[in-house]
């Protein structure tokens, strides 16, 4: 059964992060090939995961922004997070990550728009 996203959310530690409209999660895995000679086939074996993730989102100033404001520090400084990418209530990604990149938008005819995007680093979880 399918599930409306409207559910999700971002998680910065115990916190929310607020005003953010999407989030996105990459899985990926490095196959190394194993083909020995005489093989018609080519045969491969996972070797390193990795994860990357991206959120967008309104430019929020309000009190209860402190996680926009705690990811923009973040990225100041160099610092890990811990994120979770929930997908409803209760099932969601956890992991952490750096912030390896920030955009602000500011368009004289719309809302002003955040954008980050997460390099995780070590495992990533699912509950």
């Amino acid at each position: 059964m399918a599930i409306a996203g409207k559910s999700g959310k971002l998680g910065l530690g115990v916190s929310t992060v607020v005003d953010v409209s999407s989030w996105s999660l990459d899985l990926g895995v490095d196959t190394l090939d194993v083909t020995a000679l005489g093989d018609d086939w080519k045969k491969f074996i996972a070797g390193l995961k990795e994860w990357s993730a991206s959120a967008d989102g309104f430019y929020s100033v309000h009190t209860d922004a402190t996680g926009q404001k705690a990811l923009q520090d973040a990225y100041l400084n160099s610092t890990e997070v811990s994120l979770k990418l929930y997908v409803n209530a209760t099932n969601y990604y956890s992991g952490n990550a750096y912030i390896s990149g920030l955009s602000v938008e500011d368009p004289v005819d719309d809302t002003v728009s955040i954008s980050f995007e997460f390099q995780g680093t070590g495992p990533l979880t699912y509950n």
